[in-house]
């Protein structure tokens, strides 16, 4: 089966699951995020801090992060703690844009920092992740959900359409090769177009700057993508595994989500002030 096969069977199988679970209640899909979250933290604690999993530190941080997941998001729905996450979240995701942007990947500060605290790698997704339940604190919680989705991946989408059909230009060859500022700017315009029509199509709802809103918040995402490929260049890794056929792994799907994400809470309030979110 040829790779473009397995890609479009992947996403089809992830695309099922993700909105079975969505019809079925906000229980079943916070615990498919969970079960998302637990394999993408086996992938960065196993592929890349290269824990053993019947190490004491590697089950230590499953387990917390399941025991904390279930605690804030379902058990108790710890709005506070929801909260709390997110803004530790936002603020980690700022000094990984720093850590992007500022700091040379030939210093190899991800790795050093890895080989000191084997667990420290995964709290870049462990803090997003315990903070997305935050987006189901309203009635409309399908509807915030999808916009992330729509947003997220119509980045992805668009990059890759813009960046085959019209990419000249490198965006960053030292961190990822492939990526080109045609597929930046076209994947941006799509996020921009796709969110509004949704947004428009959910609530009735729309302003041009909400255009310009969207497409930051694609821009956004694809600055988590390139975070992760920064951290797999450091360690010498194509993908964070090979579970998901044609994908790579968890880690590869969802690093533009989980970065948008504390980001989009924010967008969400400020679009959401004259709705009932």
């Amino acid at each position: 089966m040829s790779n473009t096969k397995q890609r479009i069977i992947s996403a089809l199988i992830m695309t099922i699951l993700v909105i079975v679970s969505v019809i079925i209640g906000k229980v079943p899909t916070l615990l498919l995020c969970m079960l998302v979250g637990i394999l993408c933290i086996d992938e960065l604690l196993v592929n890349f801090a290269e824990l053993r999993r019947k190490s004491f530190l590697y089950r230590y941080i499953i387990f917390f992060f399941t025991l904390f997941f279930l605690t804030i998001n379902i058990a108790f729905e710890a709005k506070l703690s929801r909260s709390f996450f997110t803004m530790a979240a936002l603020f980690l995701n700022l000094f990984m844009m720093y850590y992007l942007f500022k700091i040379p990947l030939e210093d190899g500060f991800m790795k050093k920092s890895t080989g000191k605290g084997p667990g420290l790698l995964s709290i870049i997704v462990i803090l997003p992740l315990l903070s997305f339940g935050i987006h189901f604190d309203t009635e409309y919680w399908r509807y915030v959900l999808g916009l992330l989705l729509i947003i997220t991946f119509g980045m992805d989408t668009g990059a890759w359409f813009f960046g085959k059909n019209f990419g000249k230009h490198k965006l960053w060859p030292a961190i990822s090769p492939k990526k080109t500022v045609e597929g930046f700017f076209g994947g941006a315009f799509t996020s921009a177009v796709l969110g509004s029509l949704a947004w428009h199509y959910m609530f009735h709802d729309f302003q041009w700057y909400y255009s310009v809103i969207f497409a930051c918040c694609g821009a956004i995402s694809q600055v988590g993508d390139l975070v992760q490929s920064k951290i797999k260049r450091e360690f010498g890794i194509k993908d964070s595994s090979n579970l998901i056929p044609g994908h790579g792994g968890i880690y590869d799907r969802i690093d533009s989500l989980i970065f948008l994400s504390p980001f989009f809470v924010i967008v969400v309030k400020y679009l959401g002030r004259h709705l009932p979110l």
